[in-house]
């Protein structure tokens, strides 16, 4: 699974995803953590009490998805899920204290990971990939036309 230089830049992208992916889901398996699960747990150590839908939104997840996880995680006493004070309808999702040693496990696995990812990469070009990625998902993610 490892790409060559002649592969496509997209085929490229796929597996250096996959690989991140792999590699650190084989980092966190002792804690009994996904990426996914993981996400989830950084977004809320960032922007904490927000809605089960916001949440979906942000990680680019299934509402669905993101439900099944939230019940993992609520059952390992990491998040709790209360009613929307103004919408009934909706719950919002706060980390509990006991996620909190947990996160700062997790942020160290995945800093591994990208370290490792990123070896032998000169500061400049780690730089200059993170901008053209990003100008990459800017540019598919755009809803008008590419001129």
């Amino acid at each position: 699974m490892h790409p060559s230089p002649k592969q496509s830049l997209p085929f490229m992208l796929h597996t250096a995803a996959n690989l991140f992916k792999r590699e650190f889901e084989q980092a966190a398996r002792p804690f009994g953590m996904t990426l996914l699960q993981w996400r989830v747990l950084g977004v809320l150590s960032k922007i904490e009490g927000m809605t089960q839908s916001t949440l979906a939104t942000l990680l680019e997840a299934r509402p669905m998805t993101i439900s099944d996880v939230l019940d993992r995680l609520e059952g390992a006493g990491l998040v709790a899920r209360e009613v929307d004070p103004q919408d009934s309808r909706a719950k919002r999702v706060t980390l509990t204290d006991a996620a909190q040693p947990l996160i700062a496990d997790m942020r160290s696995i995945a800093l591994g990971v990208y370290d490792r990812a990123l070896h032998g990469i000169p500061a400049g070009d780690r730089e200059i990939l993170q901008r053209s990625l990003a100008q990459i998902a800017a540019n598919l993610d755009a809803k008008g036309p590419i001129e």
